[in-house]
């Protein structure tokens, strides 16, 4: 998996577990270039002068270099011939992606179809930096523009080669190119056709049958037998190998969740499964033993590029040269290395950053050291960096000198959830660091306001639906409006698609080609629906409903809790334009400036702004989808109230499940999931009420910036994904025009005066 982006999408430690690196990164060919020897982050001590720490600029290329290579990467990972994308695995739980790609000769024998794409992808890269004018650029950024261009006629040269040894291997396995794209069909989320699948398993079984007796007959000196020479037959055991595991991380995707697939399939599968594993056995142990010469009839192969896609897979690289750099990146590497480390794990629980070697001190030093800087002469990234060191290290000398809350209360009861409450005075604290200007009862008013709202648009569409202002009725009769099984993924791509159709014709933001075309997927298991009913998302989406392992309540509210609707408000909250898209952009970005602290109010708040955006847009365009839409904001404003009154000790674990059947109208094993996941420790005190609380926060900064006329629409959300992980008060001051002053307040009051 790439390096966890500053904009975190998703702490979770379940994306760990189930594998997300799962997604293949084939190693893109090196590029020497001065961008790849970075300076090393300083020892985490406390300067004197901060002064002699500012950066010079670097190349302005850097990030040009870095998205030619993230962006092959990822279409490599489309098709065969890296790391299997893999799903739940029945009986054995999710099993763990080999971490590299395949290597040595067999590993490029791909496909046809992958060397096809990454040819009209460097054709299109090629001519980009063919028409840009060198002679604007630094010398550095010259230098990397050549090295740029000289990897490219490398990758270039390196299909060519590749398509000359799938040639040389092909008389070896002509079954493997119809396999090769059932698993590729897979990766792009094509419908499956059960009984189709089974007819191409079945002919490629019997064309290993007919390989497989024709070596046996060159073995045997037989006229007519088939001989290979020893390197070709190694070569092509080890790519028997990779198509069967493959194929098996294929027939995962659907075992249990398609009952077509599986009576039509199963049988087939197993079959070729085996003839697999020992026509590998025999090429290795016997034919390459044999040492023979080779008779093998060689094809000339030509692949043309594919066709140039909808969108450009070359970005707007006169943007990314133009881009300002931050002086300050270092200084912020070195405070935040000192601070202890905020770790993943630790934001999710929201516990206070461990005090580093020197206590208190620590933060003083900081204090002083940024009075040797110029305010007025830093960028204007750099001066919400300083702002950021500033206030981080006053919020520490607060936290230090705090009285911990004593024999915190927690409501109990006999759910078995467990879980410990936070208490008033540690969500004070928590909400100060966030930079969040209220008190834990104003948020609860905030939420039952946001409540509020929603019981009025879902009357709204009731009506439309014929229920009246029973809008409870709605939802249950939404709930039933659900694919049967084995339809769900393909009802989820489409969804995908439709989101981002949507907004690059209304030109809301820029998606990019190659994140369009890298929209992965995955089923969840049934343990892992325990704790997750519902999708998650980020590398790829990961999608939950029935299988036939489930006990017949658990297979009905698993139907029940992701129907058509209630999938159509969110799936785009875990794709594009939300989690997914923010990790494609924050690893491209990744060097506009450092990163300032994640945060589930931007990483959870950005794709629900985007539900209540989208909703605002009319995307939903019957009370059905309005109703799946209201169902999840009302989710989201129920969280900020029982997360609340949990952690002050006001509710107990059943009463928040209570809350959510009765006020909400999940359904009680999915409202138990839900409350289970917030309190187990997985995620701190602040995260289920982050998502709305952050939504708000970015609709309060649109407010500002957008309605009022001072940037577009789609300018806002583009500078939004180029920031970077921080909390959303000082995403503000980095987008907001007027002049910063080294001692202004950062904290605003986002969503007004609350009682």
């Amino acid at each position: 998996m790439q390096n966890m982006p500053r904009f975190v999408f998703r702490f979770r430690a379940l994306f760990v577990a189930a594998g997300l690196a799962a997604i293949a990164i084939a190693a893109p060919q090196p590029i020497a270039s001065a961008f790849t020897s970075r300076q090393a982050a300083q020892p985490a001590t406390v300067p004197s002068d901060l002064n002699p720490l500012l950066r010079a600029p670097e190349s302005e290329f850097r990030m040009v270099v870095q998205r030619y290579a993230l962006d092959r990467d990822s279409l490599t990972a489309n098709y065969f011939g890296g790391a299997p994308l893999r799903g739940f695995q029945r009986g054995g739980g999710m099993q763990q992606p080999a971490e590299t790609a395949q290597t040595g000769p067999a590993a490029r024998v791909r496909s046809r179809a992958r060397t096809a794409r990454l040819r009209r992808f460097d054709l299109e890269w090629r001519a980009a930096l063919d028409a840009l004018d060198a002679t604007s650029l630094t010398p550095a950024a010259r230098t990397d523009l050549a090295s740029l261009q000289k990897t490219i006629a490398e990758n270039v040269a390196a299909l060519e080669a590749d398509t000359g040894t799938r040639a040389q291997m092909l008389p070896l396995l002509p079954f493997a190119p119809a396999l090769v794209e059932i698993y590729e069909a897979r990766v792009r989320m094509a419908d499956m056709n059960a009984r189709e699948t089974a007819g191409i398993i079945a002919a490629a079984d019997k064309e290993i049958a007919r390989v497989r007796a024709a070596l046996e007959a060159g073995l045997a000196g037989a006229d007519g037998g088939l001989r290979a020479s020893a390197e070709t037959a190694r070569n092509a055991a080890a790519l028997t190998d990779a198509l069967r595991e493959h194929l098996a991380a294929w027939f995962a995707h659907y075992d249990g969740y398609d009952p077509m697939f599986m009576w039509w399939v199963d049988m087939p599968y197993r079959k070729i499964n085996t003839a697999l594993e020992e026509y590998a056995t025999l090429l290795r142990d016997r034919v390459a033993a044999a040492g023979q010469t080779s008779n093998l009839e060689v094809a000339t192969d030509t692949i043309e590029p594919s066709p140039a896609p909808p969108v450009s897979s070359v970005p707007d690289l006169a943007m990314i040269i133009a881009l300002p750099q931050d002086e300050m990146r270092g200084i912020v590497e070195q405070f935040r290395a000192g601070m202890g480390g905020r770790s993943g794990q630790r934001r999710r629980a929201n516990m206070p950053p461990p005090a580093p070697p020197a206590g208190p001190e620590y933060y003083r030093a900081w204090l002083s050291a940024l009075e040797t800087l110029d305010f007025d002469a830093l960028s204007r990234n750099a001066q919400v960096d300083y702002l950021y060191i500033r206030r981080t290290s006053e919020l520490a000398l607060t936290r230090a000198s705090a009285t911990p809350q004593q024999n915190i209360p927690r409501k109990t009861d006999d759910s078995g959830i467990e879980g410990a409450a936070r208490g008033r005075d540690g969500l004070l604290l928590d909400l100060a660091d966030e930079l969040i200007p209220y008190t834990p009862e104003q948020l609860i008013e905030l939420g039952n306001r946001e409540y509020v709202w929603t019981v009025e648009e879902m009357k709204k569409a009731s009506r439309e639906m014929g229920f009246g202002d029973d809008w409870m009725k709605a939802v249950e009769a939404v709930k039933e409006m659900h694919v049967e099984p084995g339809r769900q993924p393909e009802v989820v791509r489409d969804m995908l698609y439709e989101a981002v159709d949507y907004l690059r014709a209304n030109d809301l933001i820029t998606v990019p080609q190659v994140a369009s075309e890298a929209l992965r997927m995955r089923m969840l298991s049934p343990q892992e629906q325990l704790t997750a009913p519902f999708f998650l998302g980020g590398a790829m989406i990961l999608v939950a409903y029935p299988t036939s392992t489930m006990e017949y309540d658990a297979r009905i509210q698993a139907l029940r809790g992701n129907n058509l609707h209630f999938s159509h408000a969110v799936a785009h909250h875990e794709m594009i334009p939300g989690h997914n898209l923010v990790g494609f952009k924050d690893a491209r970005y990744r060097d506009y400036r450092p990163t300032l602290g994640s945060t589930p109010f931007l990483g959870e708040g950005w794709p629900l702004y985007w539900e209540t955006i989208l909703y605002d847009k009319g995307f939903h365009d019957t009370p059905e989808e309005r109703i799946g839409a209201l169902f999840w904001r009302m989710h989201r404003a129920a969280r900020i109230v029982f997360s609340m009154n949990f952690h002050m000790g006001r509710w107990s674990p059943q009463d928040c499940i209570d809350f959510l059947v009765n006020e909400v109208g999940h359904e009680r094993d999915n409202a138990t999931a839900e409350v289970r996941r917030s309190f187990a420790g997985t995620y701190g005190p602040l995260y289920q009420m982050a998502y709305l609380v952050g939504g708000l926060q970015i609709r309060g900064l649109r407010k500002e910036l957008v309605d009022s006329g001072r940037m577009t629409e789609k300018a806002f959300h583009d500078e939004i994904m180029r920031q970077g992980s921080m909390p959303v008060a000082y995403l503000r001051l980095a987008l907001w025009p007027d002049k910063l002053t080294r001692d202004m307040r950062v904290e605003w009051e986002f969503y007004g005066k609350l009682d």
